[in-house]
């Protein structure tokens, strides 16, 4: 019985043997078409199971050879699956589905698979299919000769090819990268696809054999395995290769562990944990080796210990207002992190952020909502400089802050209340007499009221009161308590200008700060802890107390006077100047020609901006001599792009007497050009150097190759530093960015 037409059979009660009870049911009921048409088939079971549908343009049922076969536009789906085909030929005995003609089979996660012809079971999964192609997880696109079921969610391929970038439809073109193997079995259920005796192709060269690969298809976020490995060499370490190993022990939390084996020293081990709580998040990266210490050429000397490094944070959740943490950084010895080559300094791990001369451990809790700020923090000092003294580095227990801006105004304006606790325990400050132990309490308030008078003049009168309780170690497990009190009151006036334009805006803005502060004893016994580098420039040129923090004050009265100025184009395009200096009428003890508040009077400090879009940006900060206008300071730094050029450069030159370092290069220029070519490659190049010492910090050159599928990057370095027994060095890296695969000689 043949019938045309589009036609809809849908089964609301069926066996579980699915497919082969409504092919039957269909079987029986295709002979009365008017009835087929207007109520559901059942099959003679009752049980309500899932419903299949079936659609196509011609249904047909050959009871000699137990076959139904669907033609035109052929549709089934069950369970969220669905099958399209050309023709669909189900075998009543066998209950086996052939599709056959631009067969495509989409399954519950969205993955598609398309053949040419494809043996299925009931439940739609495949047994062998022909000329296979296969889109996994949006990324990834396999094609096979043949496929064959194996087992439970396995599948044999043969002649296969993998790639996760866009095929070109036209196929005169081949992808990026693919790799081609005679075998691979692919695995469902943990999603993987292994590789026996692939070929790398680059743009359909073969480039390298690879006797076993295997990796996780696109769809998968995470599974266990072996990861790229790192591969290269430089004078200290020599030749070395680090194998990673990612185990994905929970949904929650995984840990990579890798082995680093060297040419010239021991091998070094690797473990980077991660977890996620309800609450919050944890990180631990720590490294570890049993190794002499060695110079810039790999040469051994010392006693061979245990050293190691570690970087450990966490991060989580008390109530809507509360968060506590953690940030651990903490290494062997000065020279360590260098030596191997490991990262990790310059991080933020908490409120406080190190760097790769001093390393930070810190507990903390930190409360914020729209009106009030509280801290309280716990923070340890590493140095990794050669004249850093573990002595003078302090512990800090604990360094405690609140701040709450009262909901009513007071004589209309916003009072700040503020409270400050520092308390820091050492062996030895270095000065004088004292220990090196102290704490402070600090209680303030603060009002400020913004009102506008006059023709346009903003007037902004400003007070402040604190008190400050001292104890300072004098001896020995001895403290000596006092206090000290401050007061400041004064006023910021502005009378901002503002000029409309066709094109453009422009707004110009004199400034003038004035305020008088009660005199500090300059007590002896007071330490300055908190404001030994400060300097005051554009960005605190306005602020009534220079001192940024507590232990230092500025005392009596002062005057700042500067101009503000503002362009902004219509389009986007921008500019700002600031100018001003300021006047004092004392001078304190702690105030010194390196933070600009040495005498009565400061050096004048500018700013300037330009943003002109992509094309051109710069920006200048400098520092001019209070009599002479003699360059003190110029930091300057500028961008721009043009066609398929593009670079940057920064420049900065520091009157020597002004460093607080004397170690700091007092004048440095870094460089960065790049050039890009065509059809994805593109050349940068680097140099940062020190003026000074006429040495290289470091240069860079480096090719790259980038598209929707492949990171290639071919990249020399080279710098000219010596810190410690580890000096110049050079080297030569080849990184290969593969999507889905992961990177090739570098992290």
């Amino acid at each position: 019985m043949r019938r045309s037409g589009e036609m809809a059979y849908r089964s609301a009660e069926r066996a579980p043997f699915g497919l082969a009870a409504l092919a039957a049911a269909l079987a029986m009921s295709v002979s009365t078409a008017a009835l087929a048409q207007t109520q559901p088939i059942a099959a003679a079971p009752t049980q309500q199971t899932d419903s299949v549908l079936l659609e196509a343009d011609e249904i047909i049922n050959d009871e000699a050879a137990r076959t139904i076969t669907a033609q035109g536009d052929v549709q089934v789906r069950y369970q969220g699956r669905t099958l399209r085909a050309d023709q669909l030929v189900y075998n009543l005995d066998t209950g086996v589905i052939r599709g056959i003609g631009n067969v495509q089979i989409v399954l519950e996660d969205g993955s598609t698979t398309y053949a040419d012809a494809v043996e299925a079971d009931e439940a739609m999964n495949v047994g062998a299919a022909s000329e296979l192609r296969a889109r996994l997880g949006g990324n990834g696109t396999l094609a096979a000769r043949q496929a064959l079921r194996r087992g439970e969610g396995e599948s044999e391929l043969q002649n296969v090819i993998y790639t996760s970038c866009p095929i070109c439809e036209a196929g005169d073109r081949p992808p990026t990268w693919s790799l081609r193997a005679r075998r691979a079995v692919q695995d469902r259920e943990s999603r993987t696809i292994s590789y026996q005796g692939a070929v790398l192709e680059v743009v359909g060269v073969p480039v390298l054999y690879l006797p076993f690969i295997a990796h996780p298809d696109p769809s998968v976020g995470r599974a266990s395995g072996f990861l790229p490995p790192d591969i290269g060499r430089n004078r200290r370490l020599g030749t070395f290769y680090e194998q990673p190993y990612y185990w994905a022990i929970s949904p929650s939390q995984d840990l990579t562990a890798s082995l680093r084996l060297h040419g010239n020293v021991n091998p070094l081990i690797g473990l980077d944990y991660r977890k996620r709580f309800w609450s919050g998040e944890l990180s631990i990266e720590t490294t570890f080796t049993q190794e002499q210490l060695f110079d810039s050429d790999g040469d051994t000397f010392g006693e061979e210990l245990f050293r190691y490094s570690a970087f450990a944070e966490g991060r989580f959740d008390i109530n809507e207002y509360w968060t506590w943490g953690f940030g651990v950084e903490s290494t062997y010895d000065d020279e360590y992190l260098r030596r191997y080559d490991i990262d990790g300094t310059g991080e933020r791990r908490g409120p406080y952020i190190g760097r790769d001369t001093r390393l930070i451990s810190q507990l903390y809790a930190i409360g914020q909502d729209e009106r009030s700020y509280s801290s309280v923090a716990f923070v340890n000092f590493q140095g990794l400089r050669e004249d850093d003294t573990s002595d003078l580095l302090p512990l800090i227990l604990p360094f405690a802050e609140t701040e709450r801006v009262l909901t009513e105004p007071v004589f209309d304006g916003q009072v700040r209340l503020q409270a400050n606790v520092a308390a820091l325990s050492r062996n030895d400050d270095g000065v004088g007499p004292f220990q090196g132990s102290d704490g402070r309490l600090s209680l303030s308030a603060s009002w400020r009221r913004d009102a506008i008078f006059g023709p346009g003049m903003v007037f902004s009168p400003f007070a402040q009161v604190r008190g400050d309780v001292f104890s300072v170690e004098t001896s020995p497990d001895e403290y000596e308590s006092f206090t000290r009190g401050l007061g400041m009151a004064g006023a910021e006036v502005s009378w901002p200008f503002m000029r409309p334009g066709e094109r453009f805006d422009m707004v110009v803005e004199p400034v003038v700060m004035a305020a008088i502060a009660t005199d500090d004893a300059e007590d002896p016994r007071i330490v300055n802890e908190d404001s030994l580098a400060f300097e005051l420039d554009d960005s605190n040129l306005f602020r009534p107390n220079a001192a940024p923090n507590y232990d230092l004050w500025e005392p009596g009265p002062r005057v700042s006077v500067g101009v503000r100025a503002t362009a902004r184009a219509h389009t986007g395009e921008s500019a700002s100047l600031i100018f001003g200096r300021r006047w004092r009428d004392e001078q304190a003890t702690g105030f010194t020609q390196q933070n600009n508040l040495a005498g009565e009077t400061s050096d004048w400090v500018a700013a300037s901006q330009v943003d002109l879009g992509r094309n051109f940006g710069a920006e200048a900060r400098v520092r001019l001599d209070d009599e002479s206008l003699d360059l003190q300071r110029i930091d300057l730094g500028v961008r721009a792009a043009a066609g398929r050029f593009y670079g940057s450069a920064r420049y900065y030159d520091i009157d020597e007497a002004l460093l607080t370092d004397p170690t700091d290069p007092s004048r440095e220029i870094s460089a960065q050009v790049g050039v890009d070519l065509a059809r994805g490659w593109r050349m940068q190049a680097g140099l940062t150097r020190d003026l000074d010492s006429d040495i290289n910090l470091r240069q860079e050159l480096r090719a790259i190759y980038e598209d929707d599928c492949t990171f290639l990057e071919i990249s020399y370095t080279r710098s000219e530093t010596q810190r410690g027994t580890i000096g110049p060095d050079e080297g030569l890296q080849i990184r290969i960015g593969l999507r889905s695969l992961g990177v090739f000689g570098g992290s």
